[in-house]
C-alpha cells in the first residue's frame, strides 16, 4: 500500500509539471478522451434503436429521423474530435519544446559544480537514454494519460449502457437451457466471466509489459555506447581526418555492427515476447465472446431484450473489458515510468545557483549584521561595515561595487565526493590594477584557484573576500560581472563571429572589431568573406570558416575583452599560438588590458615578465611569491627551477650556426 502512495503521489506530480509546461493540455486531452470513448457507444446505441424499430415495423418517417439523429451525432463527435485533435497537437508541440527547455534551463541555473558532478551527467545521460530507447520519462506520462482517460471513461461508459442487461427480470416461462439463462444466477456469473477475462488480461499484460521494460533497460546502454559513435565519430566531419588517417573505419564499422546486432536480437526477443503472450489473450477473448453470445442470445430468445439490445449489449461487454485490461495497463505503465521520472525530478529537485552563503538569504539585514560583527571584518581595513550595510537593504545593495582588493582568507578545497585537497591553506590579497602570474607545475592548484575565485566552487575551508565581504553575500550574477576569462577547455559555437565575441545576439559591431584587432585577429578578419558576420565551423553554414586552434585562441580571448569586465583572467593565453604571435600578444598586452586587474596562468614563465606580481603553486600549496626578478634570483625556490629548466630548453632547442 506504501509504494501505490508514492506512485500516486509521483503520477500526481509528474502530471502537475506537466500542467506547468503547457497549461491547458491535460483538460483538453481529458475532454477529446470523453468523445473518443463516447463515440462507439453513440454508434451502437442508434443502431439497436434503429433494428429495434426495424423489428417492430416502425414508420419511415421515424426511421429517418433516427438515422438523421445519428448522423448528426456522429458528424459533430467527428468534428469536435478533429478541432480537438488539431489543438491537442499544437499543445503537445509546445509541450516538447517547452519540456527539452525546463532541462537545459535547469542544467544552465545550477551551480557549477554539479554541472560538472558525475551524478548530474549520470542523471542527464538517463533521462536521454529512456527516451530514446523506451520512449519513457516526462512525454510518456502525457501519453499514458490519454490512455488513462480514455480507458477509464470507455469503462463508465460501457457499464452505463450494459446495466440494463444484468438488471432485466424475465417475465415468463421458460425451460432448459433457456431457463438458466434467464434467471440471475446466469447473470452473475456473466459478470464474473466478464470480470475474469479482463484481470486475466491485465496480468498477462503486465507479464508482457514487464519482460519488454527489463529488454528495453538491456537496450539502454548498447543506444547510449552505439550514439556516441554515430554521433561524435561517424556522422560528424571534426573527426573525419583521424578517421582516415589511422584507417578507423574498420573499427568503427565492427563496434557499430556489433551493438546493431545486439539491438536486432533485443527487437526479436521483444516480437517473441508479445507473439508469446497475444496467443494467451487471443484465447481467453475467444472464449469469454462465445459465453457473452450465447447469454445475450438466449435472453434476446426468451424476449428479454430486443434484437437492436444484443448488439448493444455484445458491444458494450467488448469494449468493458478492453477498456478495464486498457486502464489497468496504462496505470501500470505509469508506475513503471516512476523509476524514470524519479530521476527526472532528482536532477530537477537539485538546487538553483547559489546566491547566498550558509543558509543565509542575500541582501538580509542578518547577514549584513553577521558580517559588520565579525572578528574579520573589525581586522580589514577595507570599509568592511560600510559594504555589509550596503547588503542590508534593497536589491540593488547585493551588487558588487567596483573592487578595490581581493583577499584568500586560509582557503582549501576539495572537489565534491573527493578525499583529496586540491588547495590547503591559501592566504594572499591582491588589489585592482596588478597583473599577477600564477604558476607552478601541472597538477598544482592553479585553474582551481581561478574557480573559486570566479565562484564556480566555494571553498571548503575558509573564505574569500572582495573589500573585506564574503563573496557568497552577493548576488552571483552581479558578482561574476567581474570577470572575464579565457579557460584552457574554452568553447566557441557554430554562430557568427559577431555572437561569439559579444556572447549575444545584438552584438556592436564597432566594438566587436576593436576587440579582435586588439587580441591580433585582425590580419585574420580581413580575409573573412563576410567579416564579422562571417560563421564559424560548417555545423550550420555550408560557408562556415573553419579557424585554427591559435585563431580560436584569439577569438576568446577578443570575448574576454568585449565583456570589459574589472578583471580579466587568462589561462594559457598563448598556448595555441607561433612564437611571433606570442610575441605580438606579449608586446602588447598591456594595451589590450588597459586598467584592468589581469591574472596569468601559464607554463610559459616568460609571460611573468609582464606581470608585477607571480604566485607559485606546488602540490596544492602557495609556495613562493613575488617579482619575477625575486623569484629568479632565488636558487632554493621552485620558480628558479622551472625558470631555468625553460630557459635551457629554448638554449638546446635554438639552432646552431
Amino acid at each position: 500500500m506504501r509504494k501505490w502512495r508514492e506512485d500516486i503521489t509521483l503520477i500526481a506530480r509528474s502530471l502537475r509539471l506537466i500542467h506547468k509546461i503547457s497549461a491547458g493540455i491535460l483538460g483538453m486531452m481529458l475532454l477529446q478522451s470523453a468523445l473518443v470513448s463516447l463515440s462507439p457507444f453513440i454508434t451502437m446505441y442508434m443502431s439497436s434503436v434503429m433494428i429495434n424499430g426495424i423489428q417492430d415495423r416502425m414508420e419511415l418517417g421515424q426511421l429517418l429521423v433516427l438515422a438523421a439523429v445519428t448522423i448528426t451525432a456522429s458528424l459533430l463527435v467527428h468534428l469536435s474530435g478533429s478541432f480537438f485533435r488539431h489543438y491537442i497537437n499544437y499543445l503537445q508541440a509546445r509541450f516538447w519544446s517547452r519540456c527539452e527547455m525546463v532541462l537545459s534551463g535547469k542544467m544552465m541555473e545550477m551551480d557549477y559544480a554539479d554541472v560538472e558532478s558525475a551524478r548530474i551527467h549520470r542523471l542527464r545521460q538517463q533521462i536521454q537514454d529512456f527516451s530514446n530507447v523506451g520512449g519513457e520519462g516526462i512525454g510518456n506520462v502525457l501519453y499514458q494519460f490519454r490512455e488513462l482517460a480514455e480507458r477509464a471513461l470507455t469503462v463508465i461508459f460501457s457499464i452505463a449502457f450494459v446495466m440494463s442487461l444484468f438488471t432485466a427480470r424475465f417475465q415468463g416461462e421458460a425451460s432448459g437451457i433457456l431457463r438458466f439463462a434467464v434467471s440471475p444466477p446466469a447473470a452473475v456469473l456473466l459478470a464474473a466471466a466478464v470480470l475474469a477475462n479482463a484481470f486475466a488480461g491485465m496480468g498477462v499484460g503486465r507479464k508482457m509489459m514487464e519482460n519488454s521494460h527489463n529488454l528495453m533497460r538491456q537496450a539502454t546502454d548498447a543506444n547510449r555506447v552505439y550514439m556516441y559513435y554515430l554521433e561524435n565519430h561517424i556522422m560528424t566531419y571534426h573527426t573525419g581526418k583521424d578517421v582516415r588517417i589511422y584507417h578507423e573505419a574498420g573499427m568503427l564499422r565492427e563496434e557499430t555492427k556489433a551493438l546493431f546486432d545486439t539491438g536486432v536480437d533485443m527487437m526479436n526477443g521483444q516480437t517473441r515476447n508479445e507473439a508469446k503472450y497475444a496467443g494467451t489473450v487471443a484465447l481467453s477473448t475467444v472464449v469469454l465472446s462465445t459465453i457473452v453470445y450465447l447469454f445475450v442470445g438466449l435472453r434476446a430468445l426468451a424476449g428479454m431484450i430486443g434484437v437492436g439490445q444484443v448488439v448493444l449489449y455484445i458491444g458494450s461487454i467488448s469494449k468493458f473489458t478492453d477498456g478495464f485490461t486498457g486502464l489497468v495497463m496504462a496505470l501500470t505503465r505509469l508506475r513503471t515510468n516512476n523509476d524514470v521520472m524519479r530521476v527526472y525530478f532528482e536532477f530537477l529537485d537539485t538546487p538553483a545557483g547559489t546566491e547566498g552563503a550558509a543558509g543565509t538569504p542575500v541582501g538580509t539585514k542578518e547577514a549584513a549584521e553577521r558580517l559588520a560583527g565579525t572578528e574579520e571584518a573589525a581586522e580589514t581595513p577595507v570599509g568592511t561595515k560600510e559594504a555589509a550595510e550596503r547588503l542590508a537593504g534593497t536589491k540593488e545593495a547585493a551588487d558588487v561595487p567596483a573592487p578595490h582588493e581581493v583577499e584568500f582568507c586560509d582557503v582549501s578545497f576539495r572537489y565534491p565526493d573527493s578525499e583529496n585537497w586540491v588547495l590547503r591553506h591559501i592566504s594572499m590579497k591582491f588589489r585592482m590594477g596588478e597583473r599577477l602570474a600564477v604558476v607552478g607545475k601541472n597538477g598544482s592548484g592553479k585553474t582551481t584557484f581561478i574557480k573559486l575565485l570566479c565562484r564556480l566552487y566555494d571553498p571548503t575551508e575558509g573564505c574569500i573576500l572582495v573589500d573585506g565581504v564574503d563573496i557568497r553575500h552577493f548576488g552571483m550574477e552581479e558578482y561574476r560581472k567581474l570577470f572575464s576569462v579565457v579557460f584552457q577547455d574554452y568553447k566557441l559555437f557554430s554562430f557568427s563571429l559577431a555572437q561569439n565575441v559579444a556572447a549575444k545576439r545584438d552584438a556592436e559591431p564597432d566594438r566587436v572589431e576593436a576587440c579582435l584587432q586588439r587580441a591580433g585577429f585582425g590580419e585574420r578578419l580581413s580575409r573573412m568573406h563576410d567579416g564579422i558576420h562571417t560563421c564559424l565551423y560548417k555545423d550550420f553554414e555550408e560557408t562556415g570558416v573553419e579557424v585554427s586552434g591559435g585563431e580560436a585562441q584569439k577569438i576568446a580571448i577578443a570575448r574576454a575583452l568585449y565583456k570589459d569586465a574589472p578583471i580579466i583572467v587568462l589561462d594559457e593565453p598563448t598556448a595555441a599560438l607561433d612564437p611571433i604571435a606570442e610575441y605580438e600578444i606579449y608586446s602588447g598586452f598591456n594595451e589590450m588590458i588597459g586598467g584592468r586587474t589581469a591574472i596569468y596562468i601559464s607554463h610559459r614563465l616568460s609571460s611573468c615578465r609582464f606581470c608585477d606580481d607571480i604566485v607559485v603553486f606546488n602540490m596544492g600549496e602557495l609556495v613562493q611569491r613575488g617579482s619575477h626578478d625575486e623569484l629568479a634570483a632565488d636558487a632554493d625556490g621552485l620558480y628558479y627551477e622551472l625558470w631555468n629548466a625553460q630557459a635551457q630548453h629554448y638554449a638546446d632547442s635554438a639552432p646552431t650556426a
